[in-house]
């Protein structure tokens, strides 16, 4: 039971593991995907299809798959937790978005450019204590007489996002831009509530459990007891469902994109207002008190090969069976900030920085860069470099090719190349690819 539990919770992280900062491709100004980071940066021909293309980034603090896994006495690579469990702190994040761009277009009129798009986005979030993963893999024993939080905080999500935007250069060298968003809901899981606390009785090694845990879920959780919970989302899915959705929301980008010879600057906010009102097929549920037990340690029993799993679940559904409601509710999406100049020091050669943060579920989340580019062949290749302050490390090494085949602009891009040589001792992770068509100058 042990080895199936520790397995199948470590493989369920990494389905979830996959932030949403996003560097190297926003001081690429001549890329259409430049233009999901500020409305207001377009490239210079007058119609741009945009093909489908993908972003995935993930983040995953204090520990990697390197401190899990490790070498038995039979040489056999084995998922150790207890070996990674000293390595956490009060606070560990694994945090996901992945962005599917299905197709997207805009064409110029003077000096107004509209833009249209559509994209599905899904973003994990799990913030957990270090005392989880001690209570559920070591037990109980160790916090005898101590209150122990292990207050845990989630957010599992998609949804499709439509948007309409408009770019307008007043005089020469300025451009302002906005985005309206449209935001149809495919499935959410949350924590709006979530504090749980263990008390052990010195004396009488009895459990107290205070908590005040709401979770809501639209379309995902349905509980019958705890023999009979099921989950029900495909994290990543193209899916036309829910195209337009009775659980719905709205977002505003805004942008300015100021150009001189050799200078330009550029500062944009994205998911301005965000959110989404979930209403259809919403559950609620909830474990609010104080609940005292004798003579069992749970955790323990259920790391236990010898034990009767059925009897501890049993126990369980007896001591805390949540209530269930089917309440509406919101979630917001996490304002984003980008704040870059970039200086062109000649037909080859341009360098850049920028600034970038956004807050969610009350965490906040900055990054800097800066960057070299370098343009090639009758400006038919473009190859940059990045180097970048994010998620509390300065081991960010980022790279991104642009490629211009008449019409054909195809970009690979990555805002930290040691994955590759080092993916199992990595704490993040991104890659965008894309494809378009420029047409007209």
């Amino acid at each position: 039971m042990r080895k199936i539990i520790t397995l199948t919770l470590w493989l369920g992280a990494i389905t979830m593991l996959t932030a949403q900062e996003e560097l190297g491709v926003h001081l690429l100004r001549d890329a259409w995907p430049a233009n999901r980071t500020n409305p207001a940066i377009l490239p210079s021909s007058k119609l741009v299809i945009g093909l489908p293309g993908i972003y995935n980034n993930l983040l995953l603090t204090n520990i990697t798959y390197a401190d899990l896994a490790v070498t038995n006495e039979k040489g056999e690579e084995v998922i150790d937790v207890n070996n990674a469990i000293p390595k956490l702190t009060n606070s560990n994040l694994v945090r996901e978005n992945l962005d599917i761009e299905t197709l997207s277009a805009a064409f110029r009129l003077g000096k107004v450019s509209l833009s249209l798009g559509h994209a599905l986005r899904f973003g994990a979030y799990f913030n957990y204590p270090k005392t989880l993963p001690q209570l559920i893999w070591q037990g109980n024993a160790q916090f005898i007489g101590q209150n122990v939080d292990f207050s845990t905080d989630m957010q599992l999500n998609g949804y499709h996002e439509w948007y309409a935007g408009v770019a307008v250069s007043p005089i020469e060298g300025l451009t302002v831009g906005a985005r309206a968003k449209y935001l149809s809901g495919i499935a959410d899981v949350s924590t709006a509530r979530k504090r749980l606390q263990l008390y052990t009785d010195s004396a009488a090694y009895a459990l107290t459990l205070d908590a005040d845990l709401l979770v809501n879920s639209a379309g995902v959780l349905e509980y019958e007891s705890i023999r009979d919970l099921r989950f029900n989302f495909d994290f990543g899915k193209l899916e036309t469902e829910h195209l337009f959705s009775k659980n719905n929301g709205y977002a505003i980008d805004l942008g300015v994109y100021y150009q001189t010879k050799r200078w330009d600057f550029a500062a944009s906010v994205l998911d301005l207002g965000g959110k989404i009102d979930w209403k259809e097929n919403v559950n609620n549920y909830g474990i609010s008190g104080v609940t005292e037990f004798k003579g069992l340690d749970v955790a323990q029993q259920l790391l236990d090969d010898s034990t009767n799993v059925g009897s501890v679940l049993d126990t369980l559904e007896q001591l805390y069976q949540p209530s269930e409601t089917q309440n509406a509710y919101t979630t917001r999406l996490a304002p984003r900030y980008y704040l870059s100049a970039s200086y062109t020091l000649n037909d080859t050669w341009r360098f850049g920085a920028l600034y970038y943060t956004e807050t969610y579920r009350g965490e906040a989340f900055p990054a800097f860069a800066v960057s070299a580019h370098a343009t090639l062949w009758k400006k038919m290749l473009q190859v940059g470099v990045l180097y970048a302050y994010r998620n509390e490390s300065l081991n960010n090494i980022g790279a991104n090719i642009l490629v211009k085949l008449g019409p054909v602009q195809i970009l690979a891009a990555t805002d930290n190349v040691l994955t590759v040589f080092q993916p199992n001792r990595t704490h993040s992770a991104n890659a965008r690819l894309g494809l378009s068509l420029l047409l007209g100058r």
